[in-house]
């Protein structure tokens, strides 16, 4: 880690903002990178806790707009967090309207000749009966495209260093998912949903043999598949079910 620090070519002048992505003005940037946060896994804000009350003692006198609560701020953080919103179902509209929101404001800034970067690593699934999902996955793909994008691309990215504490006696994730989000086009077309499994059958295939080229790790390969298809479904308006109503993620 060091030895790329060393190596980075980071001299240009930098400006560094805190502020929520929700609010007016991150619309500025010109290309965007995001690792958003990841449904309900981690709850950052409280773990923060931790070492908050430690640095406020020290840096509260040098740096007092980061440290003007007694603990960190967390009725805000955008996770569906149970506990913070009174139920399951109140934490996922929550979740779902501020994601939402938030790439709105990434979308509304981002040139049309430039692609969004969006990270995301959520591997929780829930089993039932008739099908194994993942909350996290749905609601998080669905705010992408609720805000206008079409996902073009899904790069998986080795970011977690192997030997690691979290990796130890576990079956963790071993990489991200890049999102490569483009403004889908006002004009794009409405499909059936017997059109869309047509193109699933023709261009799936060939995509997940050039994710397998990748050498992606095995427990990554269920979620990195989902990201060709995502890509089909995404670049049309809607995709209707046989009773006219659109197909949901």
């Amino acid at each position: 880690v060091a030895r790329v620090v060393d190596n980075l070519p980071a001299t240009s002048p930098a400006e560094v903002d805190q502020r929520d992505a929700t609010s007016p003005g991150v619309e500025r940037a010109r290309v965007t990178s995001s690792d958003p946060p990841y449904y309900d896994n981690v709850p950052y804000a409280d773990l923060s806790d931790f070492f908050y009350v430690w640095l406020r003692r020290s840096l509260q006198p040098v740096l007092p707009n980061l440290f003007h609560t007694v603990l960190v701020p967390k009725a805000a953080e955008l996770i569906a967090e149970p506990f913070r919103h009174g139920g399951k179902e109140a934490a996922e509209a929550f979740f779902m309207e501020g994601m939402t929101r938030a790439i709105q404001r990434m979308r509304k800034g981002l040139p049309d000749d430039f692609p969004a970067a969006i990270y995301y690593a959520f591997k929780q699934s829930e089993t039932t009966q008739e099908a194994t999902s993942s909350t996290g996955w749905e609601t998080f793909l669905q705010a992408i495209i609720d805000a206008g994008f079409s996902i073009v691309g899904t790069w998986p990215v080795r970011t977690e260093r192997p030997g690691r504490l979290r990796e130890t006696g576990s079956n963790a994730l071993a990489s991200s998912i890049v999102l490569v989000c483009r403004k889908r086009l006002d004009d794009a077309p409405t499909v059936t949903r017997a059109d869309f499994r047509r193109l699933l059958r023709t261009e799936l295939p060939g995509a997940l043999k050039n994710l397998q080229r990748g050498n992606i790790a095995p427990v990554d390969m269920a979620q990195a598949s989902i990201g060709p298809g995502m890509a089909i479904f995404s670049r049309h308006s809607k995709v209707l079910e046989a009773d006219g109503s659109p197909m949901t993620v």
